[in-house]
């Protein structure tokens, strides 16, 4: 199956056929020319089933396109929040901004421009949250 025929797939919410084609094997770390890897399509469709078969199935949660996104940064820009959790639940890198700025910056810039402001505000308090919750676990003793 081609990288094109997986992502129509996802994009039609077709778990089943994905599934198959997983068990089939399909990989699901798959990407075209640009680096764009089937997990980040589910992340801009925002169908956290499908994202949830991708992660069971070893994909690649921090892996960047040729415009430094991932999956992460782009369910994110995309309003996301589901898809949002299911990444930070499943130990995506919080370091997904794909511009030079910091992460703050990239994360002002996801909530002054979402098509969505309650979804962008959702989303901050994800990333907060994830970001103290981790910020405690590597400050705690063993």
């Amino acid at each position: 199956m081609t990288f094109e025929e997986a992502s129509k797939l996802i994009k039609k919410g077709d778990i089943i056929r994905l599934r198959q084609a997983l068990e089939d094997g399909l990989n699901p770390d798959l990407s075209n020319e640009y680096s764009w890897s089937l997990l980040m399509i589910a992340a801009l469709e925002g169908n956290t089933s499908i994202g949830t078969l991708l992660i069971d199935r070893d994909a690649t949660l921090d892996s960047r396109n040729k415009f430094r996104e991932t999956a992460l940064s782009l369910a994110a820009h995309s309003g996301h929040p589901s898809f949002v959790q299911l990444l930070l639940s499943s130990g995506a890198s919080l370091e997904c901004y794909p511009f030079g700025n910091t992460f703050d910056d990239w994360l002002n810039w996801v909530v002054k421009y979402s098509r969505s402001p309650e979804q962008a505000e959702h989303v901050r308090r994800l990333f907060d949250s994830e970001r103290k919750l981790r910020s405690e676990s590597n400050t705690q003793p063993s």
